[in-house]
C-alpha cells in the first residue's frame, strides 16, 4: 500500500511534462512530404474544400482536430503539434490507469517503457496519422482489459460501444488499424471456446456493422460511391520498395523472417518484447493465451499485435506485408510496455523472471550486434547489465529498487537523448526564424526558388495563402523566361535538399554553377550550412546542338571503348552484364571529338539497372587526365528503384563548359556499387553532345 497517494500523479506528470520538454527543447521539424500534405488538407478543410480523390482527406481523425487547431491558433507548428500531443498525453494516461493500481517501481517503468520510446516520443508532436492509431489501439486494448478484469460486466453494452468506438477512431485515422484484426478475432475465440463474454461480443459485433454503415452511408452521400475511400487509395497507390507481390520471393522472405526483427531491434520497439518472451518462456507460459487474467491478457495481445505487424497483408489483392518505417508500429510500444513493466516490477519486487529475462536481453544484444556491430546505442546491453547487477545483488532493500528504476529509466533514455541531440544539430527553429525574418514577414513581391521541402514549407509558413505576394517555387518548376520582373531569389537549404532526397549531383546546373559575384548572398549562415542568393542575372542556359558521341551496349558482344571483365549472362528475360563492385567500364579519349564550335558539352548517361535488395550503387561519370580525375559526379541510383528485382531507367546528365576541359582527357562512364552486392546493367548508354 502506497504512503502516499499522490505520488502515482506526480510520477504521470514527470512523464508528460517531459513530452512536453523535448517538445520545446528538440522539435525536429518536418519531413515536407505527408505531415505537410496533412497541413495543406486541414487548412483545405477549414475553407470547406475536400478533394475526396485524395485518400488522405478521408483522415478525419487528424484532418478534423487539426482544422480546429488551425481555427483557433493559426497555420503554425503549435497547432499542428497540438492534437498529437494531446494523443500522446491520452496514451500515457491510459499507461497510467493500467498500472496505476501496482507498484510506483512498476507505473514508473511502464511510463518510462512507452514516454521514452524513441519513436513514440518522436512523433509525440507530428502532423502524422501513426500516433492516432497507437492511442485507438491501446484504448481498444485498455477498454477490453477494463471489462474483462477490472468491472462487474455488468454492462456489457457500454463497453462493446467503447470498443468500437475506438476502433472506428482508429480506422478514420488510418487503415493500417486493421493490423489489429487477428488480435480481435483471438479474443472473441477464447471467450466462445471458454464460453464467457458473449454478450459483449454480440454487441460489439451490432455496433461494429452500425458504425460501417454509418460510414459507407455517409461517403456515399459526400461522394456518391459507398467505396470512393478504397477506390482513392488504389487510384493513389504506387509501386515502390514495399510492393512485395511485385518482387522475388527472396525478398518477400527476407522482409517476413529478418527486416522486421532487424527494425523493430534496431529501432528498439523490440525491447519491452524480450520481457514479454521472459514470461512467455516459463513453465505453462503458453497457457497466457487463454486470457485468465489481465498481465495474460496484455502480453497475449502485444504478441498477437507483433506477429499480425509481420506476417498480416495489408491487400486484399495479394499478400503484402507492412512497409518497414518505425512509425506505422507505434501502436505496439503502449501495448507491450504494460506487461512488460508488470514482468519487471515482479522482477524488481520478487526477482521472478530472473534468469528469462537476462537470457532474453542477451539474444537481443547479440542479435543487434550482429545487424550493425552496436552493443551500446540501444537499450539490450546497457539494460543487461542494470538487470544482471540487480539480480546478482544479495540484498533487495527499498534504495536498490528505486537505484534499479532509475538507472532502468536511463537506459531507456539512450536513443531519445541521440535523437535529441541530431534534432538540436538540425536547428530546426533557427532555420523557420530566417525563413520568417527573410521571406515571410516581408511578403514582398519575389519568387523564392529552392528544393521541394523547403517550397512546401514555405507554403506552410504562408498559411497556404494564395494571395501573398511573394511565391516559393521547385527547382524543376522554374522557367526563367517565363517569370515575370518581380525579384529572384535561390534558397539553399543543406537539410531540406536531403529531406527532398537530393544531393549537389541532383541540383541543377545553375544551381551547382552559380555565380556567386554577379548573384550575391544576401544571407548565409555556415553552421546550418544554409545560404540564400539574390538572382540579379539571369542564369545561362545552354542550346543543345548536335550529338558529338554516342554508344549503346547492350551486352550482345564487345564493344570499342567499353571495358568488360566478365561475360554477359541472361537475367530475367534480357542479356545483361552482371557487377558487383564497378559494372563496365565506357572509356572514351575526349581530344578525338569534334567540339570546337561548342561552349561546352553536355553528357548524358542511361541504363536498364536490375537489383535484388538495397543497393549503394552510383552511376558515376568521371573525366581524367593523366594527372589524374580532375571531374567526378556520382549519382545514387536508389531514387530510381521503385521495387527490387526489376528493371528499373536509371539516366544522369551533367553539363561541362569547354573552358573546364584539359588536354589528353579521358571520358569514365561505370556503376559502382560501393556495398559489392549483385546486380545487373543491361542497355548502358553514352550520349556526348555540344551546347551553344
Amino acid at each position: 500500500m502506497r504512503k502516499n497517494i499522490l505520488t502515482p500523479y506526480f510520477i504521470l506528470a514527470a512523464f508528460i511534462l517531459f513530452t512536453i520538454a523535448h517538445h520545446g527543447y528538440a522539435f525536429f521539424g518536418h519531413y515536407g512530404f505527408d505531415d505537410l500534405h496533412y497541413a495543406r488538407l486541414a487548412n483545405s478543410f477549414l475553407q470547406g474544400e475536400v478533394d475526396y480523390k485524395d485518400h488522405y482527406s478521408y483522415r478525419f481523425a487528424i484532418l478534423i482536430p487539426t482544422a480546429l487547431a488551425y481555427a483557433l491558433f493559426g497555420v503554425n507548428d503549435f497547432a499542428s503539434a497540438l492534437s498529437p500531443l494531446l494523443c500522446t498525453f491520452l496514451i500515457l494516461y491510459l499507461v497510467f490507469v493500467a498500472l496505476r493500481q501496482h507498484s510506483n517501481f512498476t507505473l514508473a517503468i511502464g511510463l518510462g517503457l512507452s514516454a521514452c520510446s524513441n519513436w513514440l516520443l518522436y512523433y509525440s508532436d507530428k502532423l502524422m496519422p501513426d500516433i492516432y492509431v497507437a492511442l485507438a489501439v491501446m484504448l481498444s486494448v485498455f477498454i477490453v482489459d477494463r471489462y474483462k478484469y477490472q468491472s462487474d460486466q455488468s454492462q456489457p453494452q457500454r463497453y462493446a460501444l467503447g470498443l468500437v468506438t475506438a476502433l472506428g477512431f482508429g480506422w478514420l485515422a488510418k487503415e493500417t488499424i486493421v493490423l489489429t484484426l487477428p488480435m480481435l478475432l483471438v479474443w472473441m475465440l477464447v471467450d466462445v471456446i471458454q464460453r464467457r463474454h458473449l454478450k459483449f461480443w454480440g454487441y460489439t459485433i451490432i455496433y461494429g456493422v452500425l458504425f460501417l454503415g454509418a460510414y459507407f452511408t455517409l461517403i456515399w452521400a459526400l461522394t456518391g460511391n459507398f467505396l470512393e475511400r478504397l477506390d482513392a487509395i488504389a487510384s493513389n497507390s504506387y509501386l515502390n520498395a514495399c510492393s512485395y507481390d511485385q518482387q522475388s520471393t527472396q525478398v518477400l522472405l527476407k522482409r517476413l523472417y529478418y527486416d522486421f526483427f532487424a527494425l523493430t531491434s534496431k529501432e528498439g520497439i523490440l525491447f519491452s518484447f524480450v520481457f514479454i518472451g521472459a514470461y512467455l518462456f516459463r513453465k505453462e507460459g503458453l497457457r497466457l493465451f487463454r486470457q485468465a487474467d489481465s498481465l495474460s491478457f496484455y502480453a497475449s495481445s502485444a504478441l498477437l499485435l507483433f506477429l499480425a505487424s509481420n506476417f498480416m497483408s495489408i491487400s486484399l489483392k495479394a499478400y503484402v506485408p507492412m512497409c518497414l518505417d518505425p512509425r506505422h508500429y507505434l501502436f505496439l510500444i503502449p501495448v507491450a510496455a504494460v506487461p512488460a513493466a508488470r514482468i519487471i516490477g515482479e522482477f524488481v519486487e520478487e526477482k521472478k523472471y530472473g534468469l528469462q529475462i537476462l537470457v532474453g536481453l542477451t539474444l537481443a544484444a547479440l542479435f543487434l550486434y550482429s545487424i550493425n556491430g552496436q552493443l551500446f546505442e540501444k537499450p539490450y546491453m546497457p539494460g543487461l547489465i542494470v538487470v544482471a547487477g540487480f539480480y546478482y545483488l544479495p540484498s533487495k532493500a527499498p534504495v536498490f529498487k528505486l537505484l534499479f528504476t532509475l538507472l532502468f529509466l536511463s537506459v531507456l533514455l539512450i536513443s531519445p537523448i541521440q535523437q535529441m541531440q541530431y534534432a538540436r544539430k538540425v536547428q530546426y527553429p533557427a532555420q523557420r526564424a530566417i525563413t520568417y525574418q527573410q521571406f515571410i514577414d516581408k511578403n514582398e513581391p519575389c519568387y523564392i526558388i529552392t528544393d521541394p521541402v523547403q517550397q512546401r514549407l514555405g507554403a506552410y509558413y504562408s498559411g497556404f495563402s494564395p494571395n501573398r505576394k511573394d511565391q516559393f517555387l521547385r527547382f524543376e518548376q522554374v522557367d526563367f523566361d517565363s517569370l515575370d520582373g518581380r525579384k529572384q531569389y535561390l534558397y539553399l537549404n543543406w537539410h531540406t535538399q536531403y529531406l527532398s532526397g537530393l544531393n549537389n549531383a541532383d541540383l541543377p546546373d545553375y544551381v551547382r554553377n552559380l555565380d556567386t559575384l554577379t548573384n550575391p548572398a544576401i544571407y548565409q549562415n555556415k553552421a546550418l550550412n544554409l545560404a540564400i542568393y539574390e538572382l540579379k542575372v539571369k542564369p545561362k542556359a545552354y542550346q543543345v546542338g548536335a550529338t558529338l558521341l554516342q554508344s549503346l551496349n547492350d551486352f550482345a558482344g564487345s564493344m570499342a571503348y567499353w571495358e568488360q571483365s566478365a561475360g554477359s549472362v541472361e537475367h530475367r528475360g534480357k542479356r545483361a552484364y552482371r557487377f558487383n563492385e564497378f559494372s563496365a567500364t565506357f572509356n572514351y579519349p575526349l581530344d578525338s571529338l569534334d567540339k570546337t564550335q561548342a561552349a561546352g558539352i553536355r553528357i548524358v548517361a542511361k541504363a536498364l539497372l536490375n537489383v535484388p535488395s538495397a543497393t549503394q550503387s552510383k552511376l558515376v561519370i568521371s573525366i581524367e587526365n593523366p594527372e589524374g580525375a580532375y571531374f567526378w559526379q556520382a549519382l545514387d541510383v536508389v531514387k530510381f528503384i521503385k521495387v527490387y528485382d526489376n528493371w528499373w531507367p536509371v539516366n544522369y546528365e551533367v553539363e561541362l563548359a569547354k573552358t573546364a576541359l584539359k588536354p589528353n582527357s579521358r571520358l569514365k562512364v561505370y556503376l559502382w556499387n560501393e556495398d559489392k552486392k549483385e546486380g545487373w546493367v543491361d542497355d548502358f548508354e553514352v550520349r556526348v553532345m555540344e551546347l551553344h
